[in-house]
């Protein structure tokens, strides 16, 4: 039976003060709503949705990196969109509509793709390039050229920048030659003084610049969570770790947005959070560190908080201020001893420090432990 999405408020009175002055007030109370399968590119409806108090996100992003799975690696579009419709309807994000579109896309389905990346944009999905430069493609591929030049156009302007992939995309075959394709690659560049840059400047602005010093939390709330943002996969020139061994996506972690710590004349540092989407709320934060040149190039990169493994010990650390970094090694006492009950539903009331470091971050970029250092006076 298909669910009714709807909005109730309660109304009831309250009393304030002396009755009989008539000072009643109108309270409201806002109830969690559902949604269905027919709902999903509904927008008012979704948006609602999105307000619910009670999260699904760790059901959300299970489903999504099966999707990923499915369609990334083994290409299988039918799991594909099984997955991603699933994880929406737990949890309405960019990166699933995004996602579902593509795989629209692939079975040239356009009306169920413009719909889906129509509502990531909606929810903001970046890059934003992305989107505009795949109904580029989409456009072409249905001969509509003039509207393919155009989104080509906006796409290279806002920071798409693979102009050999341009060049050579199969899906631009319709239009390739053509004066609209021509135009929009001449007006895009003319709109542009970088497209490199600027889509290395998309992606660290998402980084939120922070207050020294900093503690990173080894665990967050669910509405914590929910703030997080996580990193979409047009970025992994950025984070080689979206890659596996066999340079697969890696669908087992999930990457988010975290701070923009330190930045000088000579590099930016970042700070994201990876996490094992399949482990659930029980899933340890690992947060990494990467200093990259201006230019988006990577310089170094290390682990400095948290952990990977529940049976890690946990690095407790403080970003300082000058390209500090102070880190506290700590080994957990767990409730029931792990080795017989597990580490799961198992929470950790104690914990020792059994050993310190401390990293700096050097002038040109490079992240080195204090005894490093001392080694190269």
């Amino acid at each position: 039976m298909k669910k009714v999405l709807f909005l109730l408020t309660a109304v009831s009175l309250v009393a304030c003060g002396d009755p009989g002055k008539g000072n009643d007030q109108l309270t409201e109370e806002r109830i969690d709503i559902n949604i269905s399968e027919d709902d999903l590119f509904t927008s008012n409806r979704i948006m609602a949705f999105l307000e619910n108090s009670t999260k699904f996100l760790d059901e959300a992003n299970s489903f999504f990196l099966k999707g990923i799975d499915a369609y990334r690696n083994k290409k299988n579009l039918d799991s594909a969109q099984y997955y991603f419709r699933h994880s929406l309807l737990k949890e309405p994000t960019a990166k699933a509509y995004f996602e579902l579109g593509n795989v629209y896309f692939d079975n040239r389905d356009f009306k169920m793709a413009e719909l889906s990346y129509g509502m990531a944009e909606k929810l903001d999905y970046q890059p934003f390039s992305k989107i505009l430069y795949n109904k580029a493609c989409m456009y072409s591929l249905q001969e509509e050229r003039e509207l393919a030049g155009q989104y080509l156009e906006y796409a290279i302007q806002a920071g798409y920048n693979n102009l050999d992939h341009i060049e050579k995309d199969p899906d631009l075959e319709n239009m390739r030659g053509t004066y609209y394709f021509t135009k929009a690659i001449d007006r895009g560049l003319r709109g542009v003084s970088n497209a490199e840059n600027l889509f290395w400047l998309q992606f660290q602005k998402q980084f939120q610049k922070v207050s020294l010093p900093l503690k990173l939390k080894n665990t967050l709330s669910e509405e914590e969570q929910a703030q997080l943002q996580f990193i979409s996969y047009d970025y992994e020139r950025y984070i080689a770790e979206m890659r596996d061994d066999q340079f697969s996506r890696e669908v087992s972690k999930g990457f988010y947005y975290f701070a923009k710590p330190y930045e000088t004349k000579e590099y930016v540092a970042l700070v994201y959070i990876i996490k094992d989407e399949f482990m659930g709320e029980y899933a340890p934060l690992m947060y990494r560190l990467a200093t990259f040149t201006h230019e988006g190039k990577l310089i170094d990169k290390k682990v400095v908080g948290g952990r990977e493994l529940l049976e890690s010990d946990i690095l407790e650390t403080t970003l300082k201020g000058n390209g500090v970094i102070d880190v506290s090694i700590k080994h957990p006492t767990y409730e029931k001893d792990p080795e017989e009950e597990g580490y799961w539903n198992n929470p950790i009331v104690d914990s020792k420090v059994i050993g310190k470091m401390r990293f700096k971050i050097k002038p040109n970029g490079m992240i080195v432990e204090e005894s490093d250092l001392a080694e190269q006076r």
